[in-house]
């Protein structure tokens, strides 16, 4: 097939595209032909007439972005090839110069129905670049056959057997993809009694799902499969001169990767999070064509497992898992022989590094005697084609002589066979070309007579695998059903009552870390401002809890107790150092016997945010606090003196009373004898 824009735009929204199509046999022939078809028809026509190839002369006239063109391409059959005819070897030509090739002289711009007959002969001919999809991947879609409006209790049974229809079909795909065992993640919604939709994503061209899962419609149940592109690459020289890489990959949560060209130069190092394979591989084709994987660990990951699957390379796997002293000689070693300074960022990148090199280190040896053997040959070949051959597992000898052969099939000492281009052209006979022209359309007529068969027995056989699958889903479903739903929706309630449950303890954990994560933001702001300070804290104080923040407490000059409980001990210890307490709460009992040990304390002290080593405070309150606490030590220690003081001043009136008393006592008993 051949197409070429005849009026509109890929770009505009209001005079969508039209196009030239033509569709010719493999002599040449226009078996079909259309001045003006949409996008639409062009697909229908590529089905139809079963298109193998489609030129084009650029590919951006089908979609404006390359995201729009690989859509295109996954709604034509899989086996098509596009085409773009007047890109070749990265070098655009025009198409009249291009049909000068193929023996058709043009003086003038072609109209855009010749146009697309010229770029369907040059595809026929593989003249040009051939544009694939990349990211190749297939979406299997279960989902229920009808939608169920608002209705009673028959509605919601009639709605709750589809969701369990949708649940053993998504379990009989299941099963038949680990069998065939193909990659696939799996995505789905719950619904009661079952699922509501279900979609796989399937690492793997359409065809590879062919005999495993098959579209299907029945009463319930909706199978449908679609091939998913996400952008085009063309295929040109300058993707063939790639360099060969190894790729060493760290999986995880973040992601290591490292890619190595085949000698040992580091052309990718890289880690980031949530990296999924088609990620991993697009990162690798940029800058190269993987011929091997790598990992660090035994056994390997199965992520990467998957990966070099997807690749179809080998996968390097160390006898044991390597250490990170290991990993840190590999790659000083890579540092040292490549003499360039590779900066790793993370351990990610460390780990995956490592895994690259210790797998090139295996064909090290190999690699440099093929090296040597070459250049004392004096051939000129690709030594990383040569390297790729090691890996691939021939051995030296073997690699050594088929570079002889190539390079003696260049001297012309052998001779190969070159490919011959026969261009037929039309011409007008007598009766045997008519004769020939009669037997060709009669021939054509059985053709279609038979591809007509071979569709209505297609058929047949598709309504006979329908209606076998929907009754064995539908026997299956009516086995003990009461029973069955009976259990299903009794378990179904308790679950319901456990997660609610959970869901509420979950809402309200999550609400309480938010305030701790709010504020623990708040207090890391105002730290860096310089807005609070950090205080040593103790749970209660004792000698061992002190002597863990004597040295920040002396130096701070005080210290935050959590609890009211003292040891005499601690308490002693802190009257030698000097230290003023702050508690957020203590009895008048347990200040009154502090300050009776000389030791200064404040009550009330409330910090604004307190781990279990430290308290943070507003700047400044340290200091008030330890005023306010030495003050009223001081007020404390005066009041008692002056309260010692009265009492010794009572103690002498009193004594100078009882001696007065004792004088006027001793005086009467003397006035007594003289009388």
């Amino acid at each position: 097939m051949g197409i070429d824009i005849a009026s509109g735009s890929p770009l505009s929204r209001t005079q969508r595209p039209k196009y030239a199509l033509v569709v010719i046999d493999p002599r040449g022939k226009v078996v079909y032909e259309s001045i003006e078809a949409p996008l639409h028809r062009v697909i229908r026509v590529a089905w139809e007439y079963r298109v193998k190839r489609i030129g084009i002369d650029n590919v951006f006239e089908l979609a404006p972005s390359s995201r729009g063109v690989a859509k295109v391409l996954s709604l034509l059959p899989t086996d098509v090839e596009l085409y773009q005819v007047t890109l070749n070897k990265g070098v655009f030509e025009d198409i009249r110069s291009l049909a000068s090739r193929i023996g058709i002289e043009l003086k003038s711009k072609p109209r855009p129905v010749y146009t697309a007959y010229i770029a369907a002969l040059l595809a026929m001919k593989g003249i040009g670049t051939p544009v694939k999809a990349v990211e190749y991947r297939t979406k299997i879609i279960v989902s229920r056959a009808r939608s169920v409006g608002s209705g009673g209790s028959s509605a919601q049974r009639y709605a709750r057997g589809m969701r369990t229809a949708v649940l053993r079909v998504v379990r009989e795909i299941k099963d038949s993809l680990d069998r065939a065992s193909l990659n696939y993640d799996l995505v789905f919604k719950r619904g009661r009694g079952g699922l509501e939709r279900a979609v796989f994503i399937v690492y793997a061209p359409r065809e590879a799902l062919s005999g495993i899962v098959k579209p299907f419609r029945g009463n319930d149940v909706v199978v449908s499969i679609r091939p998913e592109y996400s952008r085009i690459v063309l295929f040109d020289e300058e993707y063939r001169q790639r360099k060969f890489v190894v790729v060493g990959i760290d999986p995880g949560i973040e992601t290591g990767l490292a890619v190595l060209d085949l000698s040992m130069r580091p052309v990718l190092l890289t880690s980031a999070r949530e990296l999924d394979r088609a990620s991993i591989i697009n990162m690798v084709f940029r800058v190269g064509i993987p011929v091997l994987v790598a990992t660090d660990k035994n056994p390997a990951p199965d992520a990467v497992k998957k990966i070099a699957s997807t690749l179809g390379v080998p996968l390097y796997v160390p006898p044991r898992s390597l250490s990170v002293s290991e990993k840190e000689q590999l790659i000083e070693w890579l540092r040292r022989r490549t003499r360039c300074g590779v900066k790793v960022s993370t351990t990610h990148e460390r780990d995956a590094l490592a895994a690259a090199v210790r797998a090139l280190r295996v064909y090290e040896r190999k690699f440099s005697e093929i090296e040597r053997k070459l250049g004392e040959l004096g051939i000129d070949v690709d030594v990383d084609e040569a390297k790729l051959m090691l890996i691939r597992g021939r051995s030296v000898d073997e690699v050594v002589e088929h570079a002889i052969r190539q390079h003696l099939e260049e001297l012309g000492y052998c001779k190969r066979e070159q490919p011959s281009v026969v261009i037929e052209e039309r011409r007008e006979e007598d009766s045997v070309d008519r004769r020939i022209r009669s037997l060709e359309s009669r021939l054509e007529e059985l053709i279609r007579e038979r591809e007509a068969l071979r569709e209505e027995v297609k058929r047949l056989r598709k309504e006979v695998e329908d209606l076998s699958f929907e009754l064995r889903f539908s026997t299956r479903a009516e086995v003990d059903k009461d029973t069955v739903k009976d259990r299903v929706v009794s378990e179904l309630r308790e679950r319901v009552k456990t997660l609610s449950q959970s869901l509420e303890s979950a809402k309200a954990r999550i609400a309480e870390l938010r305030n701790e994560l709010a504020r623990a933001i708040d207090v890391i702001e105002r730290l860096s401002i310089g807005d609070l300070e950090a205080l040593p804290k103790v749970s209660r104080l004792s000698l061992d809890e002190l002597s863990e923040v004597e040295e920040v407490a002396v130096a701070k000059g005080a210290l935050f107790v959590d609890r009211e409980e003292l040891d005499l001990d601690a308490i002693e210890r802190v009257r030698e150092l000097g230290i003023v307490l702050l508690m957020r709460s203590c009895s008048d009992e347990v200040k009154r016997q502090l300050w009776l040990k000389s030791v200064a304390v404040d009550c009330g002290y409330d910090p604004e945010y307190a781990t279990p080593r430290h308290v943070l405070v507003k700047r400044g309150t340290i200091s008030q606090a330890i005023d306010r606490a030495r003050s009223a030590l001081r007020s404390f220690l005066e009041e008692l003196e002056r309260q010692r003081r009265r009492e010794l001043s009572l103690e002498k009136l009193k004594k100078l009373i009882e001696e007065y008393r004792q004088s006027l006592l001793d005086e009467g008993k003397t006035l007594r004898r003289g009388t």
